[in-house]
């Protein structure tokens, strides 16, 4: 199956080829709304006019309690300190390792924790087995439902997701997280690793925020650039996307997974992670194109104006 992670170029503008919905210079705070309900979880996630219709009754909390996720909306975080990207997600679904219920003003604690007394989700183990990573894990979330595309010529799916953690950058153990289509999880860092805090030299991916600087308006340690994430789902057949998080080897120093912009696409040749998809591999095709409906239109006119000049 292929899998595509793209990363925001550093100013955080989208691709010019893949027209994501990012919801970029919003006036707004970052603002959560803790909930259970899986089904207004899986609403949220969705990109309007995503080409994507969730099978109603799959939606599921395959592991949670009440108050460890949510929806979130206006993420789109700057932060004071030089070179540091504006960091921006569609709006969606956040997914901890505690508690949903953080800052979103600064940055409070280096060990942001909640315990939840939730276990390990098996697959999300296997993932972290094939990585060399711990597999003993504890506090998972996972979010999971079946859905199909609008347009048969959809072959997969695209959204944006950015992994926030209090591991980073002290921290030897590492937190994961998987997004995972059809048993196959499609989430890496451009450089192949698992998407967790032990992936060569963090700082590559990673944009610092400590505890008493001017960074970002947001609790965590640790927030990575925002990626484009793109997977190969079956067209014309019932697909299944499960969101995973937990903690490793600890039950401190939480971490979160925001998702959002979900929507039905194309990809055409290539694949890879990172850059070795062109961008223009990737293109929305869940609804027809208003310049080429408006091209249509006009080759329509001339025609019926030319018929009755001949008339």
């Amino acid at each position: 199956m292929l899998n595509i992670v793209r990363r925001h170029c550093r100013t955080a503008v989208a691709a010019a080829g893949v027209a994501l919905a990012l919801g970029a210079g919003s006036a707004h705070a970052l603002s959560i709304s803790v909930t259970d309900d899986p089904t207004s979880l899986v609403s949220a996630l969705l990109a309007p006019n995503s080409g994507i219709t969730v099978v109603s009754g799959t939606e599921a909390l395959v592991l949670g309690v009440e108050d460890q996720q949510g929806t979130f909306t206006d993420f789109n975080l700057s932060s004071t300190e030089p070179d540091r990207p504006t960091l921006s997600v569609p709006d969606g679904v956040v997914l901890t390792t505690g508690t949903a219920n953080f800052s979103t003003e600064l940055n409070t604690v280096n060990n942001f924790r909640a315990t939840t007394n939730i276990g390990s989700y098996q697959p999300l183990v296997d993932l972290a087995a094939s990585g060399g990573l711990s597999q003993n894990q504890f506090d998972s979330n996972v979010l999971s439902f079946d859905f199909t595309v609008d347009n048969p010529a959809n072959n997969a799916f695209i959204a944006q997701f950015l992994f926030a953690t209090d591991e980073f950058p002290t921290q030897s153990v590492t937190d994961i997280m998987g997004i995972f289509i059809n048993g196959m999880n499609v989430a890496f860092f451009p450089n192949g690793d698992l998407v967790s805090n032990q992936s060569g030299d963090p700082n590559d991916f990673f944009n610092p925020n400590p505890v008493g600087s001017d960074g970002y308006p947001i609790e965590w340690n640790g927030l990575t650039d925002v990626f484009d994430v793109v997977g190969l789902i079956n067209p014309g057949q019932v697909n299944t996307l499960t969101l995973a998080i937990a903690d490793t080897s600890d039950r401190i120093f939480d971490s979160a997974l925001f998702f959002g912009g979900l929507r039905a696409g194309v990809t055409a040749g290539g694949g890879g992670i990172g850059g070795t998809v062109d961008d223009d591999d990737v293109l929305p095709v869940s609804e027809p194109a208003p310049l080429a409906l408006f091209g249509l239109g006009l080759g329509l006119l001339a025609l019926i104006r030319r018929r009755r000049h001949e008339a």
